[in-house]
């Protein structure tokens, strides 16, 4: 396409979005600031909008909650919205009883029309449940605020990214411009439904729908509506209630669990965002990192605030709901660019100032956090096969490694020690995004020192992480350890844990993995001659750290 010709069809989509939207006036009701606290959200209405600054127009939903007036929300919260909910800040809870009950849709949908409220009714042989069409939509694709803000929009998924299916691999590239959160790209839930969603022919279908439904809608509010993709098949696990003259009748107050048909992707797929970065941390170079307080951990959600551009996001991942896909295996995020920054460090002691977070896109007269609010994002319970501990990867020895190699020599001549071997291991890789497992000069993993002998016929190994790179106020002692299981699988367990805490050891995997655990700080390098501090030679202070392991061995077994 070229440019002209993009720019005019821009220029349509805008058109399109504004003229639609323009033709519905702001509905009465006021808008709230904040969610009433601990009481019952009891309706759920129709979409209207309203001019904000720089005379934008932006969609809202009416709400009523018990006891308050009808008001309205950014329709971008939707995925927060369920009937008979209580909230408390950005926190959503169920204070009543349900029935939960379990289907399997046997057959296509029927629409209603409900309590004004658009609905289907969902069949498994003569048993009927029926769910509003937001709630439906909520559960199958409005996961975040930013694909609900998506699908208000007329250029839909095309607008938030691209399928490259050219060649042996399918990959999702997600444009410059797209404000899709990057949170979501940590969740393997998160990134499995985003590939359902783009390459599953039937659900860009259904999802495309919404808009589609708010284009054709003549009315001055949109009463939500869409196409769902074809349910038969699908399992959906369900709380609500019976209804109370029909016992095949189920109402349906919130969905818990969805489990989608089977699909055949064919090709791996892989996931790209030009905006996700590696962040490699990286000293000072004065030698001085700088500091920063603690920031607020829960901000309050103002309705009426506008978000900074350049401010962090409040990310706030509800538990509980569940979207399977139809496969197990895992959407790859490709790697990203790196970048090298100076991490600051908190000040513990200062007391956080109070925050705001707020619905949108960042501005840059924005002073609160944007809100990052999704479901189907936390991984806590992702069914995964138990994973065998990698064999630890041995590299070429380093400078520090010899150092080590030969002290572990000499301790191996005092008596009752018997010598198994001394290794130069890799560091494991994190499954967090903590980047210090990565040696600063070199970028690739840090190396640890290991080395397994016997003292008295009793198997331990004492283990050095080289932080050589590393300036002086990380402190990481060596380490004793007697395995209460295999050797080298409770290795992996310890140095795993270690990698992920930032290289600094984990007391609580040590106590799990290890029947033997005793710090060994590491000799000084000074000694103190008549009063005064001179420096060992090499040879004391290798003598100082054989007398150092020698101590910890013995005091282990005391």
């Amino acid at each position: 396409m070229r440019l002209n010709d993009l720019l005019d069809s821009t220029v349509r989509v805008a058109g399109n979005l504004h003229g639609k939207f323009s033709d519905w006036t702001s509905q009465p009701g006021r808008e709230l600031r904040h969610f009433p606290e601990n009481v019952s959200l009891i309706n759920i209405g129709s979409i209207h909008t309203k001019r904000i600054i720089n005379n934008k127009i932006r969609p809202y939903i009416k709400v009523q909650f018990s006891g308050h007036p009808e008001s309205h929300v950014p329709a971008e919260l939707i995925p927060m919205l369920v009937l008979n909910s209580h909230y408390s800040n950005k926190e959503r809870t169920v204070p009543h009883e349900r029935e939960i009950i379990e289907i399997k849709v046997t057959e296509g949908f029927q629409r209603t029309y409900l309590n004004k409220t658009n609905s289907v009714i969902l069949r498994e042989g003569n048993f009927k449940v029926v769910i509003s069409c937001m709630e439906l939509a909520r559960a199958i694709f409005l996961h975040n605020v930013h694909l609900t803000r998506t699908a208000l929009r007329p250029n839909g998924l095309q607008g938030m990214a691209i399928v490259d299916d050219i060649g042996k691999e399918c990959i999702i590239r997600f444009n410059r411009m797209s404000d899709y959160p990057l949170k979501n790209l940590d969740s393997k839930r998160a990134c499995k439904h985003l590939r359902w969603l783009l390459l599953n022919p039937d659900a860009r279908r259904s999802f495309n729908s919404i808009y589609q439904q708010l284009q054709q809608d003549e009315s001055t509010s949109w009463s939500f509506n869409f196409s769902p993709p074809p349910l038969t098949n699908w399992r959906f696990k369900l709380a609500g209630e019976y209804d109370k003259h029909d016992q095949t009748l189920f109402h349906v107050e919130e969905i818990k669990t969805v489990y989608s048909s089977s699909f055949n992707y064919e090709k791996r797929v892989s996931i790209y965002h030009p905006k996700k970065v590696d962040v490699i941390s990286v000293e000072p170079s004065n030698g001085k990192r700088p500091e920063v307080n603690r920031s607020d951990p829960d901000p309050q959600l103002d309705f009426q605030a506008t978000p900074g551009k350049y401010r962090k996001h409040d990310v706030v991942s509800e538990e509980g709901f569940r979207f399977y896909c139809d496969t197990e295996d895992d959407a790859n995020v490709l790697p990203s660019k790196r970048l090298s920054i100076v991490t600051p460090s908190v000040n513990p002691a200062e007391e956080p100032k109070p925050d705001v977070s707020a619905v949108g896109h960042g501005t840059a007269a924005g002073e609160a956090q944007e809100l990052d609010w999704a479901i189907n994002r936390d991984d806590h319970d992702e069914p995964t096969l138990p994973e065998e501990p990698e064999e630890p990867e041995e590299v070429a020895p380093t400078d520090n490694f010899h150092i080590f190699e030969k002290v572990i020599k000499q301790l191996m001549t005092l008596p009752d020690y018997e010598h198994i071997s001394t290794q130069c291991l890799a560091i494991p890789k994190p499954d967090n995004s903590s980047m210090i497992y990565k040696n600063k000069h070199t970028q690739d993993a840090r190396t640890f020192h290991c080395a397994y002998y016997s003292y008295q016929e009793i198997p331990l190994v004492i283990i050095e992480v080289d932080i050589s790179d590393i300036n002086e106020k990380h402190k990481l002692g060596s380490r004793l350890f007697g395995f209460s299981e295999d050797g080298k699988e409770g290795l992996m367990h310890v140095m795993k844990a270690c990698s992920e805490k930032g290289v600094h050891w984990d007391s609580s995997v040590n106590q799990e993995h290890c029947s033997v655990v005793v710090e060994i700080k590491h000799p000084s390098r000074t000694k103190k001659v008549d009063g005064e501090s001179v420096f060992r030679t090499e040879s004391e202070y290798e003598t100082a750290w054989i007398e150092a392991f020698d101590r910890a061995v013995k005091r282990s077994l005391s």
